[in-house]
């Protein structure tokens, strides 16, 4: 069993070898262009986005439309964005003058 290995390994080598890449053939030149095909039918309609920036600490998308993102502006200590059911709330009171809300809408 002890003499096999040389002849098994030189028997995998010759086979490595054989594999190699063969010389490439040179491109020829490029053709004309071929004929236009004919026009497709038109994509689906991307996602549209609204931005809602309301003057107010409160807004909401429309019924047709989803909340992606949402933050809050002003002065405040504690992180104060609450989600609601399609928009968002920037701290407690819905009528502050000191924070405001911007919201991101897709339609759905």
């Amino acid at each position: 069993m002890r003499g096999l290995w040389i002849p098994v390994t030189l028997l995998g080598a010759l086979a490595l070898a054989a594999c190699s890449d063969a010389p490439k053939e040179s491109k020829g030149e490029k053709g004309d262009p071929g004929p236009p095909g004919p026009k497709g039918d038109p994509g689906v309609a991307g996602t549209t986005l609204r931005v809602v920036a309301p003057q107010s600490s409160t807004a909401s998308c429309q019924t047709d439309e989803i909340m992606i993102s949402a933050y809050c502006t002003g002065t405040f200590t504690n992180y104060p964005l609450v989600p609601l059911t399609n928009g968002a709330r920037c701290g407690a009171n819905p009528n502050s003058t000191t924070l405001r809300v911007t919201i991101v809408c897709a339609k759905r």
